[in-house]
């Protein structure tokens, strides 16, 4: 219900702060309950308690039935469930903390993964190190307005003085509020992804009291106002007097968000705001562009120095300025100090304790001499002068890395907008990084297209596909950056289409081979054709002659068509002519590059969508392959990319990229071990999807146990073998899938337990032998029963106990640890004795009893290796907990 209430107030632009939800639900709680009018049914009244369960959960709980199945022949059930453990299991490690994360009230809405590749370079790099990195922000004051009761004080005034008054305290808070401050600028669709990401870690790493957004902008005489919240939210915001964020008690931390880039940086409006506020709160700027590059912005304008604090949350007028150049006449009386810090642990670790006040502690920053300022304006006025084609490619490739210059040669060869960047950048150049995209966008050679009757403009971020309220929004006598505003960032379904200046694309594609310049055209045909839901075999199909494509197929390849032909001619030779033909005998997509000549109208730009919400990073592993005898005959790096969910407490969730396919299911009759239940062997096709990278621990247990309900209790430490860091066990099927939906409620998402057929193409992750190892398994590389050998292997260690999911080091070629033993792990699906009717599609095989037996994957650290295969399987009743049975989890992709 609270989830319901938020996304309403989101769709009437209404973006506001957990303080101010739980507010509102406090005054309606006061204001109590009104009439119904209507006799249609609302939201159910009923307590959840109550409610009848759906099948998305579990069914209502048979009675417990602890003895395991008798052992067969083809089912060695004594042997996979061994006796309890005696009462002196060895208690290593430490258990993880009881603390856990409070459900988020703004948590946003699930992301729909798009099953083709999205960007590789992640906007935060460290989310965790950076957490860290704040935390001498976390400290505690006492509240001026909320109290609490101090027992003892109170017990002492009772025994002593014989007054029953309670005592009370003042209750303690977070120390500052954060006032966190994006200004708008035309480069600010480049960092969207990472401001996104830094506003949704400041509001879960509780070092503030409050976090608050605000956005800056300009007016058409660069007077300066804000706009509250972001995005959508805007719209219906009235413009705010930057003179509200000031706090005379000093206890609100303004952190400006910016890459300095823009006009007001140059004229000197942003250094006058920045002093106001800087006269009574602290005052520091994010700069998202690395040091190297500072002064290229705005902040060449100011003076490099040291600064320093000797008390917490000082303003920038009490800082300790060093390093003043002595040649330098500077009067600090009228001087603004300010820190400037990086989106990089190290930096953020000075910031914070110089914001904290420990005294020591010596950061980078820039001094803001207004006398300075105006004869560096004035001085730079007079050296812009504009600059051909040629001369901006040379200004170009003089100041910029290899990297980006090797990007914007890719990025010649195709319509410009973010999404194909990031294409771009993780099919071709994975090393590259948002400072390179930065580099490209800023260095200009490239300009925002803006559809206005026909007509190209720069500077306001339109596009073609505009929804009516944003057009009739924008048909207000508004300034420029008013409907900056309006359309930054622009949603997933609008993105900014770039054009190179005159001239420019064609001296960039000098610079790269045509082959990279083929692989481009045929990465981003490739693209298009999985977003319009066709099938193409090479980027020439889009240009046929004779293609039939439907009307919405032809306007998002228009675009590409158009600069495609135009890079073929610059490729001369058989693109050239190909592109000639193409132009003489295309009846689908004309060559309308002289609109008035063809007599078509102008051609509408095409969209992409975009994963927003979770970031994948890359991560390095291990890969070994063993031979019959066991030992190693290969030792090779992989690497495999993943997003973290952050639990609360420095407990993340690791969920891997596990790619779609095809794959042979089940073993063959001739493999050792096998077992009719695992036959016959039969392909299946399995849709992309995230999988937990490695079995749930028992620190991830305790942090999602402490969310709220769904539908049954959870114990937050079953485990008999207790260690943070070790695998949860002794949770039956039915606490898994509460775990995977108080998971899905708390991020979004929607995480379940993964289907047999997922389990085992993630196990084998493209293997056919019955282990991901090779032939034969070894202690070196899992815990299972090493006193026992499978095939030519050797013994190896008996540990007796489960160990830590990280310990050995090694993974599959997904990038998944621990697939095979330490514990069992549940599947979705329901016991089946033979694969005869199995679904080819991967998902789960259910039956109409919903308490019929489970199945369990991957053996134990107590059983056989012959039990550990990729094939072997096993089941139990759903309402089982044994020591041996855990879980790892799986995240849809929509």
């Amino acid at each position: 219900m609270i989830q319901q209430a938020i996304a309403l107030l989101n769709q009437v632009g209404l973006e506001l702060t957990a303080e101010e939800i739980a507010d509102i639900f406090w005054l309606a709680l006061q204001m109590g309950e009104t009439e119904s009018i209507s006799e249609s049914p609302s939201i159910p009244k009923t307590p959840l308690s109550e409610r009848p369960i759906t099948e998305d959960f579990s069914p209502e709980t048979p009675p417990i039935n602890l003895n395991p199945p008798t052992a067969t022949a083809s089912e060695p059930y004594a042997e996979l469930y061994p006796s309890p453990p005696p009462a002196s299991i060895p208690q290593s490690d430490s258990p993880p903390s009881a603390s856990s994360p409070s459900p988020q009230l703004d948590s946003p809405p699930p992301s729909q993964l798009l099953p083709f590749e999205t960007p590789a370079a992640p906007a935060l790099r460290n989310p965790l190190a950076i957490a860290r990195a704040i935390r001498p922000l976390m400290r505690k004051v006492p509240s001026r307005t909320e109290t609490i009761l101090d027992e003892e004080a109170t017990a002492r005034q009772i025994a002593e003085k014989n007054i029953w008054i309670p005592v009370l305290e003042p209750a303690p808070e977070r120390w500052l509020e954060l006032a966190l401050v994006i200004e708008e600028s035309s480069s600010l669709p480049i960092w969207q992804e990472t401001i996104t990401e830094l506003q949704t870690l400041l509001e879960r790493q509780g070092a503030f009291r409050d976090v608050r957004t605000w956005r800056l902008n300009a007016n058409a005489d660069e007077s300066l106002y804000l706009l509250p919240g972001q995005g959508s939210a805007t719209l219906k915001q009235r413009p705010r007097n930057p003179k509200e964020l000031i706090d005379p008690s000093g206890r609100r931390l303004i952190l400006l968000v910016s890459d300095c880039v823009s006009d007001i940086w140059r004229s000197g409006k942003i250094q006058t705001l920045l002093r106001r506020w800087a006269n009574q709160n602290p005052v520091s700027v994010l700069q998202l562009l690395p040091e190297s590059y500072w002064r290229r912005s705005g902040l060449g304008a100011g003076i490099s120095v040291q600064l320093g604090a000797f008390a917490p949350g000082v303003p920038n007028s009490q800082l300790v300025i060093e390093e003043i150049p002595p040649w330098l006449e500077v009067n600090l009386a009228t001087a603004l100090p300010l820190p400037v810090v990086t989106l990089e642990p190290e930096p953020l670790a000075q910031w914070a304790q110089l914001v904290a006040g420990t005294g020591g502690t010596r950061m980078p920053g820039v001094l803001f001499d207004p006398v300075l300022m105006a004869a560096m304006a004035e001085e730079m006025e007079q050296t812009i002068a504009s600059r051909s084609a040629s001369e901006l490619v040379q200004h170009f490739r003089a100041t910029a890395s290899p990297t980006a210059r090797r990007l914007a040669g890719l990025m010649a060869a195709i319509p410009v907008t973010l999404p194909v960047v990031r294409l771009i950048q993780q099919t071709m150049l994975p090393e590259s990084g948002q400072i390179h995209v930065a580099e490209v966008f800023m260095s200009g050679l490239l300009r925002p297209v803006v559809e206005g009757n026909g007509n190209l403009r720069d500077g306001e971020n339109l596009s073609p596909n505009l929804s009516p309220a944003r057009r009739e929004a924008l048909n207000a006598p508004l300034s420029v950056q008013q409907k900056r505003s309006i359309l930054s960032p622009p949603p997933q379904s609008e993105p900014i289409y770039y054009d190179f200046q005159e001239g420019v694309r064609e001296l960039l594609l000098d610079s790269i081979p045509i082959s990279d310049t083929d692989e481009v055209l045929e990465q981003v045909s490739q693209f298009i054709a999985r977003k319009a839901g066709v099938s193409i075999k090479s980027f020439t199909a889009f240009l046929s002659p004779y293609a039939k494509w439907d009307e919405m197929v032809q306007q998002q390849i228009a675009p590409f068509a158009q600069i495609t032909r135009q890079v073929l001619r610059r490729l001369g030779g058989e693109y050239a002519a190909l592109a000639e033909q193409l132009e003489r005998r295309s009846p689908v997509i004309p060559d309308v590059s002289d609109k008035e000549a063809s007599g078509f109208p102008p051609l509408q730009t095409f969209t992409f969508e975009e994963v927003t919400s979770t970031i994948l990073q890359s991560f390095n592993f291990e890969v070994v392959t063993v031979d019959k005898q066991g030992q190693e005959i290969d030792r090779r790096q992989g690497q495999a990319q993943y997003f973290s969910e952050d639990l609360g407490n420095g407990v993340t969730l690791d969920m891997v990229a596990i790619p779609g396919g095809t794959f042979l299911m089940g073993s063959p009759e001739t493999e050792e071990g096998h077992s009719k239940d695992e036959s016959p062997q039969h392909p299946v096709t399995v849709q992309p999807f995230f999988m937990g990278k490695y079995p749930v621990t028992q620190a991830q247990w305790q942090a999602v146990a402490h969310l709220p309900q769904v539908n049954q209790t959870l114990n937050p430490d079953p485990s008999s073998f207790k260690g943070a860091n070790r695998p949860i066990e002794q949770v039956s099927y039915f606490d898994c899938v509460e775990f995977c939906a108080r998971l899905s409620q708390y991020t979004g998402q929607d995480y379940r337990l993964p289907s047999e057929a997922e389990w085992e193409y993630a196990c084998r992750a493209g293997t056919t032998t019955p282990f991901h190892f090779g032939e034969t398994i070894t202690t070196d590389l899992a815990n299972y029963k090493g006193e026992y050998t499978y095939g030519l292997g050797s013994k190896g260690k008996y540990r007796r106990e489960t160990t830590p999911v990280d310990s050995f080091e090694v993974a599959n070629t997904f990038g998944l640890y621990d697939m095979h033993g330490n514990v069992w792990e549940w599947c979705a699906d329901h016991w089946h004795d033979h694969y005869n009717t199995a679904p080819p599609d991967g998902k789960a095989w259910l039956s109409d009893n919903e308490n019929n037996s489970r199945l369990l994957r991957g053996g134990s650290w107590y059983n056989y290796p012959v039990y550990c295969r990729c094939a072997y399987r096993i089941r139990d009743m759903p309402v089982v907990t044994y020591y041996l049975f855990g879980f790892r989890v799986v995240c849809t992709v929509a």
